[in-house]
């Protein structure tokens, strides 16, 4: 059983000790037995990869979308699954869980789109054959886009699932104008709760000649919705802010050049706002670092913030990655021409190149992504090989690779306010942990508890898009003060919950008092600085989590003593113009 709110203990949080130098990484070799498409001596090639529990085991799988070539439809491939033991051995499960399909697809969605905890795939097509929409029935996965997307046939660069409306639900998007030019460059499919979509004009329209290459959901702004980056390959970037209801207008972003295909918003700094990387957007085809002011308004300060970064390198993606265990997010980047490599942040958002990072290979990674694979705390690495054919590859991290202990921490919390009696009151608040992705932070739980005269209640909270968790409360008789904390543990175990925050239920239209802290919009901000799970309780009972820190950076949070809270073939796609 969890302890109460009332129980108190006195830790010292202690900075994480410093690695030693790199490299961060080891080559895995024939990590994956015989690849598909291996019998060419080339491989598949794969323009992305999805890194995911996809058979509800607990450990980290690997999904790898398939298409030959870029413009030219080519021949079709195979979309390859393989399937980890726990411990960084793969089988083969392309048959179990996609049942051997084959096609040209560039990006997947991976995501709950029906409601019921486990996890579903959109695959897309790219060249405007059929989609298809795979929903898991325990296991099963069966084929819904016949009564679930209707006569959709796509033409998609890119794709994401996130709750852009706030109905608890995801909501999907996908990129048109990837083959041929589009008078659309992205469309937006509504969820009814069960995962039958209905397509919403709500987005801007224009041509998209840049072949839009990738797609973001981040809350840029700090209103707690999901605002949207459209990765245009060979244009700058179209940035788009959300309504909170799903309605989208054009906004301001830099101007970009470079051929560009996977940027990345994660908090550099600390402040609290989510900053934007973005690969070959730089002079020189270096990385482009754009910091955020907290309303969404960004700002090229890469000259100041970046040194010994590689120029000429041609690249194809950053990741947000605290390799270092020191509670910041350093940068990974991805590249064609050149090894994958680290910058290394000073906790300030200031970045320096980690020479030799990576093993000296020289391959075509298109994409990568970051996750415990072993199972030994350290971050592992996937990456998706083509277009100089070559095999996916997987890396494990060394010894020099931090082993996780930094708790997820609260970016941001919605402070609630004008909560009328009887009402269900939405919450979402921002988790940040040591790696970013396309399905969010990587975390066991996320749960909030509330306690309403006197009675506690843990009420699960979901991802919604981005780095969001949302939860409904429960209602509460008018008069009532209600409060609540945040609480996510991640899959090492780590786990934090936020400090208290309050609101007073009043009658219709009236307001109540937001919880105190501080943070873009006056929500409350907060980073968690956290302890284990304690295994006696585990996670189904609650965690041991230390109460989040005041409003500081992830890493700051950590040097201080404090408090902690027990809860328990033809046209390629050009690289160079």
């Amino acid at each position: 059983m969890r302890a109460s709110l009332t129980g108190f203990t006195l830790v010292l949080l202690t900075s994480a000790s410093s690695v030693s130098a790199a490299p961060f990484f080891k080559e895995v070799g024939n990590p994956f037995g015989t690849q598909l498409c291996a019998d060419t001596q080339e491989g598949c090639w794969t323009n992305y990869l999805r890194m995911t529990d996809i058979d509800g085991d607990g450990d980290l799988d690997l999904l790898l979308p398939n298409a030959d070539g870029y413009f030219d439809k080519g021949e079709p491939q195979p979309f390859a699954v393989y399937l980890n033991d726990g411990v960084g051995n793969f089988s083969d499960g392309s048959n179990a869980i996609v049942g051997l399909y084959t096609g040209y697809v560039r990006q997947i969605a991976v995501g709950d789109v029906d409601g019921d905890n486990d996890v579903d795939l959109y695959i897309p097509a790219a060249w405007g054959d059929a989609d298809v929409l795979l929903l898991n029935d325990n296991g099963t996965f069966i084929d819904n886009a016949a009564t679930h997307l209707p006569g959709l046939q796509s033409f998609a660069g890119a794709t994401r699932f996130g709750d852009v409306d706030n109905d608890g639900d995801l909501d999907l998007l996908v990129t048109e104008g990837w083959a041929m030019p589009a008078t659309q460059p992205v469309h937006l499919y509504l969820n009814d709760g069960s995962g039958h979509f209905t397509e919403a004009n709500t987005l801007p329209s224009g041509a998209a000649s840049g072949e839009p290459i990738d797609l973001d959901l981040f809350d840029a702004d700090g209103d707690f919705d999901l605002d949207l980056l459209v990765d245009m390959h060979g244009e700058s970037a179209l940035f788009w802010l959300n309504d909170g209801a799903g309605t989208f207008s054009e906004a301001a972003y830099p101007a970009q050049s470079g051929l560009k295909y996977g940027p990345v918003a994660c908090d550099v700094d600390g402040d609290g706002d989510l900053d934007v990387w973005t690969d070959n957007a730089g002079p020189n085809y270096t990385e482009a670092l754009l910091i955020n002011d907290g309303a969404g308004v960004f700002t090229d300060e890469t000259a100041a913030r970046v040194s010994g970064n590689v120029n000429g390198a041609d690249d194809n993606i950053v990741a947000c990655i605290d390799i270092d265990g020191d509670g910041d997010f350093d940068a990974a980047i991805g590249s064609l021409s050149a090894t994958e490599r680290v910058l290394i942040n000073d906790g300030s958002g200031n970045f320096t190149l980690e020479p030799d990072s990576f093993p000296n290979i020289g391959d075509g990674t298109l994409w990568f992504e970051f996750g415990d694979i072993d199972g030994d705390g350290r971050l592992d690495c996937a990456t998706a090989q083509g277009e100089s054919s070559s095999l996916d590859r997987l890396y494990t991290g060394t010894t020099n690779t931090a082993v996780d202990t930094v708790a997820p921490s609260f970016r941001l919390i919605e402070a609630l306010s004008g909560v009328v009696a009887e009402q269900e009151p939405a919450l979402r608040f921002a988790v940040v942990d040591n790696a970013t992705t396309d399905e969010g932070p990587r975390l066991s739980e996320a749960f909030v508890r509330v306690t309403i005269s006197g009675e506690e209640q843990d009420v699960p909270a979901r991802f919604v898009g981005g780095d969001l968790y949302r939860a409904e409360l429960p209602a509460a008789a008018l008069g009532t003060t209600v409060s609540y904390v945040v609480c996510a543990t991640d899959r090492q175990n780590n786990a934090a919950c936020s400090e208290p925050l309050s609101y007073e239920v009043g009658g219709s239209g009236a307001g109540g008092s937001g919880g105190s802290g501080s943070g873009a919009g006056g929500n409350s901000g907060g980073q968690g600085a956290g302890g284990n799970v304690d295994d006696d309780g585990g996670s189904e009972e609650g965690c041991d989590c230390a109460l989040a820190a005041p409003p500081a950076s992830r890493s700051g949070a950590l040097l201080l003593a404090g408090l902690a809270l027990t809860l328990s073939g033809a046209r390629r796609l050009r690289r160079r113009s």
